[in-house]
């Protein structure tokens, strides 16, 4: 029926006073349905808790910001204290490369016999000069009971100590009273930096003079700043002398008091430096302000020293998440106020409000995906810079092991070259040219050895490189017990070797099998000190097909606690400044190269340690081995010199 209406749910009735301009028609939030009932909120009031969202926001990102802060700060102190211990050690190893050679230094009367004749300084300043080109040593010098240089390895140079006085520096008063000099100045003739170790000679008797090693740490700092981090070094005063930082050298932390200020003019440690407060601050505290820019630090002690390291972060690094939490609230903020235009925008029409909805969700998860897209990018980044990082800590790691293991393995060598020195001198004095013939022999041949074995821990990385041959283990036992004889003439210990009848033929490497015998029977013999009778046994079996050598000693033994971590490299049980706790680890990757084994086990009928090496034995050959012993019974004894105190010598 045309014109007629209809009545029925499609079409809501209306009735009078309900039209769209009447006050009692309301609209819900989304703005669809019209809402009736006297619950709803008028707008007077709506309207102010529109604005209550983001007020608990923006509360709720003071206290995240905060949060996350500490957060970052405990963060970079934790990666500080794992930068900070790996400084120590690269100082800690740097110095005690060094450490030894004013002691072996003292005990040379190549070096100091100038003290008691001075027409032997010529030779003296020769000997020190090789001597400190051989070990990487800035310098060494020797001064007599006064203070006065006498002889220098720069001799030759414009700077040379010699015939200067330094009597003033402590490391001549420390080393004069009987101790250990140890001290970090600038020099008072050349004016380069560097850290002094200091020895009286001779020892246990009245002091005729000091021997001095000048350390150099500038390539210490070269490579701390490859690194790219803040760090220095700071004194018992808190006076800046290493770092990354050059503008900060011979400045303090914190403000110095007149009479720390005069000690150190006293001893002319940093030259003419002006000492300078680097900020007004206390020492200790966490927040330092330098030159206008905040840090955060971290400090570690230096062991033997009075030195502390420093780990500056920028605060603005520990302050970075805080931007990240406001820019998480002002997102959250945005998004909210997008939320509210959308629900207004749907107030104009059910067909507008669903494109407009659409749009809206279409650029959140756009910038959704920039963002992550960013995250994503600086993620890569952070990843890229901390590979690096480590790629350049593992090749500082790897330079500092090398150089300690030639150090270590060089000790021996060094120590029976001194002996046979010192025997040449005193057969020269009888005019025993046969015994200085004999004891040259054995000179050269030491040469030729240390020579050889710098070859092999080159080739430490690539074990494949070494000269296989047919040898009797019984001569690389005999060969290894000659080289620790200065230890054992040294410490009173009795050395006896069992070695079975048969020869002990094994297709192998010589050179390498007395180096991992000579670190066994060197830590024998340390094991011994203290022990009323020591003795060390070397006793030397064919067991299944396997020669099979085992270094036994009346010593304290290992703790069974340790005995897993004994092969483990830089671990030792001895003082740090006797062992590095390279000898071991060295001696079983040599074995494992080798197709051998080398372990440990507790003595069962007394007390010490046994240390058991086990090679393979080469394929039965026609005929003896030269070097092989003759027939006898079931063990040959050792040379006279091996034997206890009641033997022959």
């Amino acid at each position: 029926m045309t014109g007629a209406k209809t009545y029925g749910p499609a079409a809501p009735l209306s009735t009078p006073g309900e039209g769209e301009g009447s006050a009692h028609r309301l609209h819900d939030p989304v703005g669809s349905n019209p809402v009736r009932g006297p619950w709803r909120l008028p707008a007077r009031l709506r309207r102010p808790l529109l604005f209550l969202p983001p007020v608990l926001v923006l509360l709720l990102a003071v206290l995240a910001a905060d949060w996350a802060e500490v957060q970052s700060g405990l963060r970079s102190d934790a990666a500080a204290r794992e930068r900070l211990t790996l400084y120590r050690e690269t100082i800690l190893r740097e110095l005690e490369k060094h450490r030894y050679l004013p002691y072996i230094v003292a005990r040379d009367p190549r070096a100091v016999g100038v003290l008691s004749d001075p027409a032997a300084a010529p030779s003296a300043n020769r000997f020190l000069k090789d001597l400190a080109a051989t070990t990487g040593a800035d310098a060494l010098y020797v001064m007599d009971a006064d203070g006065l240089t006498v002889a220098a390895s720069n001799f030759d140079t414009a700077g040379s100590f010699v015939g200067n006085n330094y009597s003033f520096r402590p490391y001549f008063q420390e080393a004069k009273e009987g101790g250990e000099g140890r001290f970090f100045a600038v020099g008072a003739t050349t004016g380069e930096p560097g850290f002094f170790f200091a020895r009286a000679t001779p020892a246990g008797a009245p002091v005729q003079g000091v021997v001095v090693v000048k350390v150099d740490m500038e390539r210490l700092e070269n490579n701390w700043r490859e690194a790219g981090e803040t760090v220095m070094v700071t004194d018992v005063h808190g006076v800046v002398f290493l770092g990354t930082r050059d503008d900060w050298r011979y400045s303090s932390i914190a403000p110095l008091d007149d009479m720390v200020v005069a000690a150190i003019r006293s001893d002319r440690q940093y030259g003419n430096a002006r000492l300078a407060s680097l900020q007004q601050g206390a020492l200790d505290q966490t927040r330092l302000v330098i030159g206008g820019t905040a840090w955060r630090q971290s400090r570690l002690r230096v062991g033997m020293l009075d030195w502390t390291i420093h780990y500056l972060t920028p605060m603005s690094e520990v302050r970075a998440p805080r931007g990240l939490v406001w820019a998480g609230a002002v997102t959250l903020i945005l998004l909210y106020a997008i939320w509210l235009l959308v629900l207004r925008s749907r107030r104009l029409g059910r067909v507008t409000a669903g494109l407009r909805q659409d749009a809206a969700t279409l650029r959140d998860l756009n910038r959704r995906l920039v963002d992550e897209i960013e995250e994503r990018r600086r993620v890569e980044r952070e990843l890229r810079d901390t590979q690096a990082d480590l790629a350049r800590a593992g090749r500082l790691a790897a330079v500092g092991e090398m150089s300690a293991a030639v150090a270590h393995e060089l000790n021996q060598p060094l120590a029976a070259l001194g002996m046979f020195v010192s025997g040449a001198r005193l057969y020269q004095q009888r005019g025993e040219a046969a015994a200085v013939t004999e004891n040259l022999d054995e000179i050269d041949a030491l040469r030729h050895r240390m020579a050889t074995l710098t070859q092999e821990l080159k080739r430490f990385a690539r074990p494949g490189e070494s000269r296989i041959e047919t040898v009797d283990l019984r001569d690389c036992l005999k060969t290894s017990a000659k080289l620790v004889r200065p230890r054992i003439e040294e410490s009173g210990v009795a050395l006896q070797l069992h070695l079975p009848s048969q020869p002990m033929t094994a297709n192998t490497a010589p050179l390498r099998v007395e180096q991992v015998l000579v670190n066994l029977l060197r830590n024998a013999i340390d094991a011994c000190q203290g022990v009323a009778a020591p003795v060390v046994e070397a006793r030397a079996r064919i067991e299944e097909g396997r020669a099979v050598i085992e270094i036994l000693d009346n010593g304290e033994g290992i703790p069974e606690p340790l005995r897993e971590r004994i092969f483990e490299p830089f671990f030792t049980t001895k003082p740090a400044t006797t062992g590095l706790g390279l000898g071991l680890a060295i001696s079983a990757r040599i074995v494992e190269d080798l197709g051998g084994a080398l372990k440990t086990r507790t003595r069962l009928t007394s007390d010490g340690a046994c240390f058991i090496l086990s090679l393979p034995l080469a394929a039965e050959r026609d005929g003896p081995v030269k070097g092989a012993a003759g027939p006898g019974g079931e063990e040959a004894r050792a040379p006279s010199y091996l034997l206890d105190e009641a033997g022959a010598q």
